[in-house]
């Protein structure tokens, strides 16, 4: 990389006492090789004198000059695959200075960056900088190529197509927790050939179908070899609109990844969102039937298609992706950066995981992780790769550019794993393991756990319900009564199915600390223990708790992922009309308003009990809401009934 002192620069400026004023600021950063150009004709001339437009590296480009502006300046620039840096100078509004900053790139011509005057002479060094030249001209578009329908169809017939990864990393940990899988063309003459060659005339054609099965199957196939060797990622596969209308897509999907060996849970349903935009009956119903069978779904490009906002109340998405065109460069853009905070402010309000696409700096990982956006994933992690670069990827990548204090501080707490089922135990410790938790103790049964307690102290416990002798809702109660070593407020989470009602009552009742459900992936398991380790607890007498039944009559062994919904259930706070109990009423200074789970608030009290939408009992009437018992009415929202809960809040 080339030091300041050494770059060639052309000032086009056609204010006099403007340019010589950024000449001599130049020669303070100790630049000796500047020319000056009055206008864009007057800068092309002295770069065509040179013979080469390589001798000038970077040129301080004004927008509004006579004869040839710096718009049209710059576009014969990019005419003639110019390899010259720009640094854009103007006195015009920042907004305009952002639009003309993303024509540049479009026009393949790498900025550095735009100054609005006065130029400040920290800021100009700050963008030189950034000139490197042996990258300037990566963003250069390729010109597409041009295949007929029969050449696509052929490579695919042929097997020539296949998948590129690149990871999704969580911001929270650093850790790596899935990848998209991105369809590449292996064409025999041509080499690696990008998507836009063959998507549209696939989708315009009916055979999209072809290529989406393949790189589902490919895929699958290669998440099942990650997880073989305990690398337990999703994977993201995009899915087309035109797939959308065929009824029984959601069963062939389904089909192909568990005759694979593959939960649905660990595949991630990529849909651009002008796709998801859609009135037909059996598009609707194929993303419900796959969101009931376990896929996750993603709303892809968010912000780039029509009626954002719709999209998200229709479609049960569990991801909302940023489109890479907000990211680049936002963290200099005021505008971008409020579109991207309000995007990752809103998929948390709608309890989905907000990801970064794009991210390229360490500047933009930072700004992101400071908005608190969940995953990202971009050049500045990595490119998409092959699939066996991809394999070594993941074994050699240790952790994020930049780990987060919270997590390291989380990593010190001693853990205590309990499953009869050796898979899921070791599962689960690995799991730990891999996000750098480093004390943790596994039991094969809960009087084998009991016996663990006289002579360890665990700040987080992690039970199976359903295990032989004494089943895990026993242990549970034995722990929150003070009937064992441990002490009654450890924290605890209990590994189930959300098939086990039952179950889910009773750990209701025991004041648990958070649900696993099987099978276990990675990032929720991050994010149940970060929850449990964090929230305040509000515990009841141990005497309390002896009451609870324990005896568990329905423990089904089949276990399945329930399929979520986003409408949070309704709340209702009740407010009695003005009858002739109004002196009463008022007394009781209640209001009644209809609430989404994410407004409750520790204080109110319920006025009516809370069932599941089978009937099970989780809260009874008269239980004034805690910390605790918000997050886990959060956590079985997709069970609630759509009917409001009455609640009382005082004012």
């Amino acid at each position: 990389m080339m030091q300041i002192s050494e770059l060639n620069v052309l000032i086009v400026e056609d204010d006099d006492f403007q340019r010589q004023t950024l000449s001599n600021m130049l020669r303070s950063l100790g630049l000796t090789s500047i020319s000056g150009a009055s206008n864009g004709r007057h800068a092309l001339e002295i770069i065509h004198s040179d013979g080469s437009s390589r001798s000038i590296d970077v040129a301080l480009c004004d927008l509004n000059m006579p004869e040839m502006d710096g718009m049209e300046f710059l576009r014969h620039l990019s005419q003639e695959h110019s390899n010259i840096a720009i640094i854009i100078t103007s006195a015009l509004d920042g907004k305009l200075l952002a639009s003309v900053g993303k024509m540049t790139r479009m026009h393949g011509i790498q900025l550095l960056g735009a100054i609005e005057k006065p130029i400040l002479l920290t800021h100009l060094k700050e963008l030189l900088s950034k000139y490197d030249n042996s990258t300037k001209q990566e963003s250069r578009p390729v010109p597409s190529m041009n295949f007929t329908l029969e050449e696509i169809l052929h490579g695919i017939r042929g097997n020539q197509f296949m998948p590129f990864f690149q990871p999704k990393v969580d911001l929270k940990t650093g850790r790596i927790v899935g990848a998209e899988a991105l369809a590449r063309w292996n064409h025999p003459k041509h080499g690696v050939v990008a998507p836009d060659a063959f998507i549209s005339p696939l989708e315009k054609s009916g055979n999209i179908d072809d290529l989406t099965f393949m790189m589902l199957e490919k895929s699958a196939t290669e998440c099942r070899a990650l997880h073989d060797k305990g690398h337990l990622l999703t994977v993201s596969v995009n899915l087309s609109l035109v797939s959308l209308n065929d009824s029984a897509l959601a069963d062939r999907i389904t089909q192909s990844v568990r005759k694979l060996g593959v939960e649905p849970q660990y595949i991630v349903l990529e849909i651009t969102e002008s796709s998801a935009m859609t009135d037909t009956a059996s598009a609707l119903e194929n993303l419900a039937r796959l969101c009931m069978n376990g896929f996750s779904l993603s709303i892809d490009d968010y912000g780039t298609g029509y009626s954002s906002l719709q999209q998200l109340t229709r479609i049960a998405f569990s991801e909302l992706k940023i489109d890479k065109s907000f990211v680049k460069d936002f963290a200099d853009n005021d505008a971008l950066r409020i579109v991207v905070e309000s995007s990752i402010d809103m998929a948390h309000k709608l309890q989905v995981k907000s990801v970064a696409e794009g991210v390229e700096t360490q500047q933009d990982w930072e700004t992101l992780s400071g908005m608190g956006c969940d995953t990202v994933q971009g050049y500045f992690i990595a490119k998409p790769m092959d699939a066996r670069a991809f394999h070594d990827f993941v074994t050699n990548y240790k952790s994020a550019p930049i780990p987060r204090k919270s997590a390291q501080d989380q990593t010190k707490k001693n853990i205590l794993v309990v499953d009869d089922d050796d898979f899921t135990r070791k599962i689960l410790v690995r799991v730990l393991g891999d996000f750098g938790f480093t004390k943790i103790t596994g039991a094969d049964n809960a009087r084998s756990a009991i016996k663990l307690l006289e002579s360890n102290t665990f700040d987080l416990i992690i039970t199976d319900v359903d295990m032989p002798g004494m089943n895990g809702m026993k242990f549970v109660q034995l722990i929150r009564s003070g009937k064992t070593h441990a002490k009654h407020d450890t924290r605890i989470v209990v590994v189930s199915s959300f098939s086990q009602t039952e179950v889910l009552g009773t750990a209701f009742a025991l004041d648990i600390n958070g649900f696993l459900v099987k099978p276990i992936i990675p990032a929720v398991v991050h994010e149940k223990i970060t929850q449990a380790l964090s929230e305040r607890l509000h515990l009841r007498a141990p005497v309390a708790y002896d009451a609870v039944m324990t005896e568990l009559k329905n423990l089904p062994r089949a276990e399945r992922h329930p399929s979520y919904s986003h409408d949070g259930a309704a709340i209702t706070i009740d407010e009695h009309k003005e009858t002739g109990s109004r002196v009463h009423n008022r007394r009781e200074n209640l209001s009644q308003h209809h609430l989404s789970l994410h407004r409750l608030r520790p204080g109110m009290t319920l006025k009516e009990s809370v069932r599941l939408k089978d009937g099970t009992l989780i809260l009874s009437a008269g239980h004034t809401l805690s910390e605790l018992s918000i997050n886990r009415l959060n956590d079985l929202k997709a069970l609630l009934p759509a009917i409001g809960i009455i609640v009382h809040e005082n004012p």
